[in-house]
């Protein structure tokens, strides 16, 4: 019995550690999936109030509002797409000139020589290659994005069929929690996007006016720069403030003062008026913990961990409530009313 004890522990070890090495080789195609599920999310969300007011199908539903997606952003081209392929090309050639000069204003002193060295080992080609590689998570970049597309449109077409086949995979009595989670999970994702979406529409419009105002060239591009790098946190609004920064300093260094002071502006406006809306309507996260959040994520999963790292960080603390941190409330509730004191560690109640 002793022997067939420690073969039987030997050999959950070793199916423990082969799906740990199997799911760290997946880690990309796991990430991919999850960026699935948020474009589903996104498209649900749209497609269920349709689906529900017109009592048609939910895979109705979901084209209706492809199709509609689709026709707004023919619509914004054919209206302002000659004016942001035009700013967008001016904007790529605008770069190189003001980084130059940038450059030979630093190197008028001995420190800005030694900060000039230190931004052009940043930005030097090799590291470039490396943060475009870094974009390529399983099959190419192009292949990734049809891969999600087409992954988001059969989970928002019939999400119950995928959510009934996970939940088989749990023990019967565990279901039911585990369905309700996940149910208030997609709902404060859903409610997130929403006014995630939101935010980077008021941050997109308030920049580009912001720059106008400041005399910064090309605004209207840098506004929709700064509306779709708002969706990563803390690192999405700094890495829009810098083409900015850069072309308003081609124009001189008050401009470019000016163009510091509108991004500050409006990020201090997010964060203290946008942000807690959003947080108080879908989940609270602590800033540090999104930061947190998009250096692990990115480590783990490069470029799409950083870019996904506040969804899924909504969706890990809305589970961890709901399966870990409300059972160890209930539990404790349970514990009070039968006249027994909370567990602590070294007690030996259940």
């Amino acid at each position: 019995m002793e022997t067939r004890s420690v073969a039987r522990n030997v050999l959950v070890a070793i199916g423990l550690a082969t799906l740990a090495l199997f799911l760290w080789k997946v880690l990309p195609v796991l990430m991919l999936a999850f960026a699935g599920v948020v474009l589903a999310s996104a498209i649900h969300a749209g497609s269920e109030p349709l689906s529900r007011r017109l009592h048609v199908p939910d895979a109705i539903g979901v084209a209706i509002v492809v199709l509609l997606f689709a026709a707004f952003l023919t619509a914004v081209g054919w209206l302002f797409g000659t004016g942001i392929a035009a700013q967008t090309e001016e904007l790529s050639d605008t770069l190189p000139r003001a980084f130059a000069s940038v450059q030979s204003y630093l190197e008028r002193t001995e420190l800005g020589q030694h900060v000039a060295g230190e931004i052009g080992s940043i930005v030097s080609a090799q590291n470039m290659a490396r943060v475009a590689k870094g974009t390529v998570t399983v099959f190419g970049g192009v292949l990734d994005l049809l891969l999600v597309l087409v992954l988001s449109l059969y989970l928002a077409a019939n999400p119950e069929s995928y959510r009934r086949g996970a939940l088989h995979l749990l023990p019967p009595r565990s279901r039911p929690r585990v369905a309700a989670a996940l149910a208030d999970a997609g709902s404060k994702l859903r409610r997130w996007l929403l006014g995630q979406l939101a935010s980077m529409v008021v941050v997109g419009i308030a920049t580009g006016i912001g720059l106008a105002l400041a005399g910064v060239p090309m605004p209207f591009a840098l506004g929709v720069l700064s509306g779709i790098l708002d969706f990563v946190p803390v690192i999405g609004p700094l890495v829009a403030a810098i083409p900015g920064v850069l072309v308003g300093f081609a124009q001189g260094p008050e401009v470019a003062m000016w163009a510091a002071v509108v991004y500050l502006a409006v990020q201090f406006c997010e964060g203290h008026f946008i942000v807690p809306l959003v947080q108080r309507w879908a989940v609270s996260l602590p800033p540090a913990v999104g930061l947190l959040g998009a250096v692990v994520f990115g480590l783990l999963f490069g470029l799409i961990g950083v870019l996904f790292a506040m969804p899924l960080l909504v969706v890990v603390v809305s589970l961890v409530q709901d399966l870990y941190v409300r059972r160890l409330e209930e539990d404790s509730m349970a514990h009070a009313e039968a006249g027994h004191p909370p567990c602590s560690e070294g007690s030996n109640s259940p």
